[in-house]
């Protein structure tokens, strides 16, 4: 009966060590735990420095990709059970993280990293930009050349959107394209054409969320746009792909950004493609984004993730990065020497020194209010627009939704 007790004493020991091992954070031995989300090309460029960095230290990494769709739920609920991830590549906040996120100040300082896009909160640095992403314009060479149209080589002939829309008709007039244009289901995209002509966005004064005039004029414009002609409605009315329809060759142009280069150089084959300037109406503008890299407090390899994240920001691996992943680089001194297309590179360079200053303005305070608030408040103007172009509500009505839910989830 002893020998028994004892057996039956010693199997309840093991389980009960073996839940805490389980439920306990990470410990330095164990894999360090990078969650991202993203497509082929930036996930392959983190993969590929992840696997250096354990070439080089010994310590590995392991790259979790997660749907874009689920990582935020993801990442949450490994916050709040204690057990976060060691680091992520996100494109926001939530607000569940603001308690839980390491300082990256030093890291920060010690690589040059652009501090216009860094996430801060009472003076620590929550976010570092991993990279710098900008909307602009792509066309169809061969289509433009065939209808004999000229199309911007330089900042002195840019189009206004009159005329960019003018070029489009000639151009589908004598060809054999189907859309003149293509823009992504993004409010971020939407709003760089707002940007360009004049709006300021949505923004809080005296307590309540507000627009100015010109976005009225934008958001009229884009609707209009949407005739099945020059757009088509089903990219934003029914999720159709705009960069299959560009790559089939059918698009005369497609309003996207700088991600899409390495693709394109890649997997275009059956037309000649460029990158161009864009066109405004009152000042140009492109829209700045990008992903951010935290580190969580919590995971038990707290020291480890400031040691990789600070080599991933060093000059030369940074550049490394930016050279597999096609980013514009956020490290003030990198030199990033592309394989492919440095002339579109070069395009959106210029897009982003020649943008007025809300093209990097709105992202980081966005950024900042997802995690400071107590809720989020994600594709508004994106949804409010689909209604619009489904007939469901005016502008005004539009305008005025998405007012009251900004008023309503951040308005202090």
């Amino acid at each position: 009966m002893k020998i028994l007790v004892r057996f039956v004493t010693a199997i309840l020991l093991v389980v009960t060590m073996a839940a805490c091992s389980s439920n306990s954070s990470g410990s330095a031995d164990e894999k360090l735990q990078f969650y991202v989300s993203g497509d082929t090309i930036e996930g392959s460029a983190l993969t590929k420095m992840s696997e250096k960095y354990t070439e080089e230290t010994g310590v590995e990494i392991e790259v979790v990709d997660v749907p874009y769709s689920d990582i935020f739920t993801r990442i949450n609920n490994m916050v709040q059970s204690d057990q976060p991830p060691a680091l992520a590549r996100v494109t926001g906040m939530q607000p569940t993280w603001r308690d839980s996120l390491m300082d990256l100040s030093e890291i920060a300082k010690e690589n040059n990293v652009n501090d216009q896009y860094i996430i801060q909160l009472e003076d620590e640095a929550k976010a570092l930009p991993l990279d710098l992403t900008a909307v602009g314009l792509f066309i169809n060479k061969d289509l433009f050349d065939e209808a004999g149209v000229s199309y911007p080589t330089s900042e002195e002939d840019i189009w206004t959107w009159d005329e960019f829309v003018k070029a489009l008709e000639t151009v589908k007039e004598k060809t054999d394209a189907r859309y003149g244009l293509v823009m992504d289901q993004s409010e971020h995209r939407l709003s760089t054409m707002l940007f360009q002509f004049g709006s300021k966005g949505f923004y809080e004064e005296d307590g309540a969320y507000t627009t100015n005039e010109e976005t009225k004029e934008g958001l009229e414009y884009f609707v209009d746009l949407n005739d099945d002609s020059i757009m088509p409605k089903s990219v934003w009315t029914a999720g159709e792909d705009p960069a299959s329809m560009f790559k089939s060759g059918q698009v005369a142009a497609y309003m996207s950004g700088v991600w899409q280069v390495t693709d394109f150089a890649n997997n275009i084959k059956d037309f000649e493609w460029a990158s161009v300037y864009m066109p405004y109406e009152e000042v140009r503008s492109t829209n700045l984004g990008g992903n951010y890299i935290v580190g969580f407090e919590g995971s038990g390899q707290e020291e480890e993730t400031r040691e990789f994240i600070s080599w991933l920001y060093e000059k030369d691996n940074y550049e490394q990065l930016a050279k597999l992943g096609g980013y514009l680089p956020v490290v003030e001194d990198a030199e990033v020497e592309y394989e492919l297309r440095n002339d579109s590179y070069e395009v959106y360079q210029n897009e982003i020194e020649s943008s007025d200053p809300i093209a990097s303005k709105l992202k980081s305070e966005q950024i900042l209010l997802q995690l400071t608030s107590d809720r989020t408040a994600t594709n508004v103007i994106k949804d409010n627009v689909v209604q619009m172009l489904n007939g469901e509500q005016t502008i005004d009505e539009a305008i005025e939704e998405i007012e009251k839910t900004y008023t309503e989830t951040y308005a202090k």
